[in-house]
């Protein structure tokens, strides 16, 4: 048995409502949950040694906050310290801006009123003074003023409201944050499909070839199953090459089961060898780096093979 100490940090406002899940990478299963102290510290003594997979969630989020593969030592404590992001809980609420206050410019449009009302009692044939040619030429110019002063105080250059562009592009590095969380989520998830599948479809080739899954040449095939299982929450790329080399593995050795296996014409064009070798082509054009674009290899994946569930029914 070992301890294992786990170092929360980024955000410690969060702390006292995170709660810590070391999973069986395999199953899935829990193996112990528990909530760190207020400095993020979580201590979690007599725990087997070997690998794991944390998670670390938070209430008001549908996906773990951190989700990493872990190893604890077999000799002496585990130290391991996980940095969390705090965009992911950004929620600022839009600036309160003061009103503008048009007192003044209303006084100043009262004023404009007040003092060109006088000039509207002229006569047909009445000279115009220069005083009140001053007053006129006076209040309009004060007029004008105004209304550029209001246009100021009621809307910035542009019409642009700076706290609701700030809301906005915060709202949307949040939206493209959770659309990546989702994102990868649904593509590990169709990885353990395509990799239930795949295994599906070479325990068919075994069964048909009467080769026993657990001889020497069977694990030599579910060997190269394994190895995409274990890639299944890693990035796009690296998954894609895993498939890669997978696929061209597993056809040099179903080129080998077929050669020894010439005196049969049935098994080559079985629909079990045929499936087999259908996927095989599909993994070594796995080209996606990006969550997206391995969605849409899935996708074709199950339009050429069929759906997920007649090939994952013996």
């Amino acid at each position: 048995m070992s301890d294992l100490t786990l170092n929360v940090l980024g955000f410690a406002a969060v702390n006292k409502d995170l709660t810590v899940q070391v999973l069986d990478p395999q199953t899935q299963r829990v193996v112990r949950e528990v909530q760190p102290f207020l400095d993020g510290t979580v201590r979690i003594p007599k725990i087997d040694p070997g690998a794991y997979e944390i998670a670390i969630t938070h209430p008001n989020l549908t996906l773990p906050v951190v989700r990493r593969p872990i190893r604890v030592l077999p000799v002496g404590p585990t130290n391991i310290s996980v940095l969390i992001d705090p965009s992911k809980f950004r929620n600022t609420p839009i600036e309160d801006i003061p009103e503008a206050n048009l007192g003044p410019v209303v006084d100043a449009l009262k004023s404009v009123a007040e003092t060109v009302t006088p000039l509207a009692s002229k006569h047909p044939g009445e000279a115009i003074r220069a005083d009140d040619w001053n007053s006129l030429s006076g209040s309009v110019r004060d007029l004008a003023n105004s209304v550029a002063e209001m246009g100021r105080l009621v809307s910035p250059q542009g019409h642009d409201h700076p706290e609701y562009v700030q809301k906005f592009d915060e709202i949307t590095t949040n939206f493209q944050n959770l659309l990546d969380q989702l994102s990868a989520a649904m593509a590990e998830l169709q990885r353990q499909i395509y990799s239930q599948r795949l295994r599906t479809q070479v325990m068919d080739v075994l069964d048909q070839a009467a080769v026993d899954p657990n001889s020497a040449k069977g694990r030599e095939f579910l060997d190269l199953v394994n190895s995409v299982d274990a890639k299944v929450t890693e990035s796009p790329t690296v998954f894609g090459r895993e498939v890669r080399n997978t696929g061209v593995q597993l056809q040099t050795k179903l080129q080998t089961l077929l050669d020894e296996r010439q005196a049969d014409p049935e098994f080559a064009t079985s629909p079990q060898v045929q499936t087999l070798s259908s996927a095989v082509d599909l993994a070594k054009a796995h080209q996606a780096t990006t969550y997206g674009a391995e969605l849409a290899y899935q996708r074709k994946t199950q339009r050429v093979l069929g759906p997920a569930q007649q090939n994952l029914v013996r």
